[in-house]
């Protein structure tokens, strides 16, 4: 591989030099037309080095004589090169390889430049700074105070630091009459439309205008040491956060990476059903190995409304399969499971706890007050008593049940969907084999499944499959969706892969007609 890598550069090189670059056997050198902001052409003299990640990563390119007017801007790495590239290529498409499309792309780089980039919505303004790589900025962007100091507090691990929505009103502010307390705070700005980068703090504060000298002296005292400022870029929001202190007749200015904590930035990883799964009451029944995994996965989803259903204790040998950690061990299984979900978005006032199904007119009330209840018990008894509670109430309102299992030792991940609609049939039951492993665990009389945890997290998101289809009322899958892991003697089940109800049916039509 290696080799052949190298031959590619030597002929790369060639290329280059057949089209007049001159080769010193570190860099090349020649030129590039484009057509400068007046209109008229121009021709840059350009330096270009393949660096030790070529062509995993583009070549250097140093811009020698731009042959016009050209004031770099945005896109420019730190020692000045034009940043030519975002996004990364898998190496045998990368583009740069092609000695044609790298040198349009040298001029393009030019042409956008001279233009002011004027279609670019690349919001990193702190790559144009010194950068602080161990700080890391919190902010609720639905939260924020301006244009007065707010107080900070220290985050949730190392290194981080959070804005809060903390006024503090600053009085005499002198050197001398300044409380702790006022000490480490933040001021927040909109400073809109940015058109190019800030590159020092004489150009923040060109950029906060009238608040500059207010900001410049609460530096100076020491009270204000992070600065956050809100900005557009080509029509898209971004956030600069800045440390800042006095240094001789000058303020350091270092960029901080920021994160948004606020709840539409998490949902915008949530997926596009996210909003309209927030308000569907979801229930799962049985806050095991596969339900725990199902209920943070609905709840990362975007699913709020949960009822969490169990009645049994964290066992230290469950978090092997379980969502939770040793930290919740002794606590019950749903509480556990809330405080894990309170991890991913700390608001759960919508999710609630309580203990397992009593009988019938329990199971009836829970179908009934949810539009989907998710059984991940793997007993016997729960899923007779919500099967056929879904046949009671179920079709009348539009309410299901989705049974997620696995069988035989993870080999088969197993789903159905209660009540069937019309024509429909569930794929036929895989016979119980008996109990060969003899795994108990000491202190419990149950026996204990030697199911490994990458088999319990797949059938959690195959449940997650229908149960997002019942609570968005897609409906398009059929009763049963089966993961074939590991084939199996009995039809349907002798083939690696995934099976559905509605495959088995249409096998059977074909097999009669």
């Amino acid at each position: 591989m290696s080799h052949s890598l190298a031959a590619a550069t030597d002929r790369w090189r060639e290329e280059m030099v057949a089209l007049g670059f001159s080769d010193d056997g570190e860099q090349l050198r020649g030129s590039v037309r484009w057509v400068g902001s007046g209109g008229g052409p121009a021709t840059a003299r350009v330096g270009i080095t393949p660096t030790p990640a070529f062509p995993f990563a583009p070549p250097q390119v140093l811009i020698l004589d731009a042959g016009a007017r050209l004031e770099p801007t945005f896109h420019v790495d730190e020692n000045g090169a034009p940043c030519l590239w975002e996004d990364e290529w898998p190496v045998d498409e990368a583009p740069w390889r092609n000695p044609h499309e790298l040198l349009a792309r040298i001029a393009d780089w030019m042409e956008q430049t001279a233009a002011g980039w004027p279609d670019d919505d690349s919001c990193d303004l702190e790559r144009y700074l010194e950068q602080d790589p161990t700080a890391l900025v919190l902010y609720d962007a639905s939260a924020l105070v301006f244009d007065t100091p707010v107080r900070t507090t220290i985050g949730p691990t190392s290194g981080t630091v959070t804005v809060t929505a903390e006024r503090r009103r600053i009085r005499d502010v002198d050197g001398r009459r300044r409380s702790r307390k006022n000490n480490r705070l933040a001021w927040v700005a909109d400073i809109g439309v940015v058109t190019r980068p800030l590159r020092s703090w004489n150009d923040v504060a060109a950029a906060l205008d009238h608040r500059a000298t207010e900001v410049d002296r609460l530096i100076s005292f020491g009270v204000v040491s992070l600065l956050l400022l809100r900005y557009t870029h080509g029509g898209a929001p971004g956030a600069l956060a800045l440390r800042v202190r006095r240094a001789a007749a000058d303020i350091d200015v270092v960029a901080c990476e920021s994160a948004d904590t606020s709840a539409a930035t998490r949902v915008m990883r949530a997926g596009p059903a996210a909003p309209q799964l927030a308000d569907v009451p979801i229930a799962v029944v049985g806050c095991g190995a596969i339900g725990s995994f199902a209920a943070d996965l609905l709840f990362r989803s975007g699913a709020r409304y949960l009822t969490l259903v169990d009645g049994e204790r964290l066992r230290p040998g469950n978090i092997v399969r379980h969502l939770a950690r040793v930290e919740h061990v002794g606590r019950p299984k749903t509480e556990a499971v809330r405080a894990c979900l309170s991890g991913v978005d700390p608001d759960v006032s919508r999710v609630r706890t309580r203990g397992p199904l009593y009988d019938l007119d329990d199971a009836v009330a829970l179908v009934r007050g949810h539009q989907v209840v998710l059984d991940a018990t793997g007993s016997a008894r729960a899923s007779s008593l919500l099967a056929t509670a879904a046949d009671r109430v179920g079709r009348e309102l539009g309410h299901t049940v989705v049974s997620a299992c696995v069988q035989r030792d993870g080999d088969v991940l197993r789903v159905d969907r209660m009540p069937q609609r019309r024509s429909e049939a569930h794929l036929p039951a895989l016979p119980l084999l008996d109990d060969t492993t003899g795994l108990r665990e000491r202190g419990c009389g149950s026996p204990v499944s030697p199911t490994p945890p990458g088999a319990v997290v797949a059938a959690a998101g195959l449940a997650l499959r229908v149960v997002l289809d019942e609570a968005t009322r897609e409906c398009a899958l059929p009763a049963s969706v089966v993961q074939v892991q590991s084939p199996q003697p009995e039809p349907p089940y002798h083939h690696r892969g995934e099976i559905t109800s509605a495959d088995s049916r249409d096998t059977t039509h074909a097999a009669a007609s």
